[in-house]
């Protein structure tokens, strides 16, 4: 597969946008890898640790229209969006993928028994399988996708986290199920916090300071989302040299995502598996 190391401009964003990726806190900083193939923003550690691994998270593309993949929330057509998806699948050599529709809370489902093509599963921002060839997909456009990993154990889960989520405990749920279904153990786990909107980006109210049992401020005030999540990840007993955090943001770093906040449509995913 064509990898090379993350540029702005290998993406073709229309915004301009040329600045350098800002560093997040919270888990060791990672420039992607772009999968031209895909297309996909990869985990250059995971990509070359762990074989068996497919992992990434799409972006625009950079040839042709969108790389929507939004089945519930998107700005492409429908038929175009399923092309995407099938576009997805064969990309990864995955014959059987697994989605569903997200609503900000902590469900984690559990996948073993998937059919050949994209399963819609039960609303829910949570997945964890510990079958071989299953793509585990959550969409995303500001919001923080995780990726979780059990290399001893052969199994994964794939997290879909907003400021709601994260404060309902998806992170935590996420890690409980691969500890209760999958027979992991906290301390083998490796978790990459993914592209999202970054720490200088994210601005919300002190409800959400509050939500997320952070010092509130008096007024609208900046937030790391992903940081949290990284110390949430710490606290839970996943070792902090197994946590990384993308250094790309989904509006100030050019990176080719798709962004609710500037205004987009269309959807990223983040996808997850195991080779067969």
């Amino acid at each position: 597969m064509p990898f090379r190391p993350w540029n702005h401009r290998l993406i073709g964003v229309a915004s301009g946008v040329s600045r350098e990726p800002s560093i997040q806190t919270g888990g060791e900083p990672v420039e992607e890898l772009l999968d031209e193939s895909v297309p996909a923003l990869v985990q250059p550690a995971w990509r070359e640790r762990f074989s068996w691994l497919v992992q990434g998270t799409t972006t625009r593309g950079s040839a042709g229209p969108d790389f929507d993949l939004g089945l519930f929330a998107g700005a492409s057509p429908g038929h175009v969006v399923h092309e995407h998806w099938n576009r997805l699948m064969s990309a990864t050599g995955m014959g059987r993928a697994v989605h569903a529709r997200q609503v900000h809370e902590a469900d984690v489902s559990v996948h073993r028994a998937v059919p050949r093509g994209l399963t819609l599963a039960d609303a829910c921002d949570g997945h964890v399988t510990d079958q071989s060839g299953v793509l585990l997909a959550v969409a995303i456009a500001d919001c923080v996708p995780i990726f979780v990993v059990a290399p001893d154990t052969r199994a994964v889960a794939m997290l879909h986290a907003g400021w709601r989520g994260a404060a309902a405990g998806v992170l935590e749920r996420g890690l409980v199920r691969l500890v209760e279904e999958a027979g992991a153990s906290i301390g083998e786990l490796h978790v990459h916090l993914g592209p999202s909107i970054c720490g200088h980006c994210y601005e919300v109210g002190p409800e959400v300071f509050r939500a997320l049992q952070r010092p509130v401020p008096d007024a609208p005030a900046p937030i790391d989302l992903r940081g949290v999540l990284a110390d949430r990840a710490r606290r839970a007993g996943v070792p902090a040299g197994r946590i990384s955090t993308s250094a790309h943001c989904t509006r100030c770093t050019g990176s080719g995502l798709f962004s609710h906040r500037g205004g987009d449509g269309g959807r990223q995913v983040g996808y997850l598996g195991m080779r067969e």
